[in-house]
């Protein structure tokens, strides 16, 4: 007499359906990040070269420097988002 065999399951097409369509959204959410990476990395650059040419004309720096402090941890919370993000995708293989 020959054992039962275990039943084949179907995928189920909706939870298929439901993880490409997260992982494509995951996917844009990525790229909107990167981009917005790129861009608050280039006006961090741009801030510190105004604080530096504030600096060498003699002007007070105090408020530049601020705002610089801030937008840097403003790129640093970015960072962790995109990490975030990559996690999430790593995972969800």
């Amino acid at each position: 007499m020959m054992p039962d065999a275990m039943p084949m399951t179907m995928p189920d097409p909706e939870h298929a359906h439901a993880r490409r369509v997260w992982l494509e959204r995951e996917h844009e959410h990525l790229v909107q990040a990167n981009q917005l990476l790129a861009d608050w990395k280039r006006r961090v650059l741009d801030q510190m070269i105004i604080v530096e040419d504030l600096r060498a004309k003699g002007y007070d720096t105090a408020l530049a420097e601020a705002l610089l402090e801030t937008m840097q941890r403003t790129l640093e919370e970015g960072r962790r988002h995109q990490q975030l993000i990559l996690e999430a995708l790593t995972l969800s293989r």
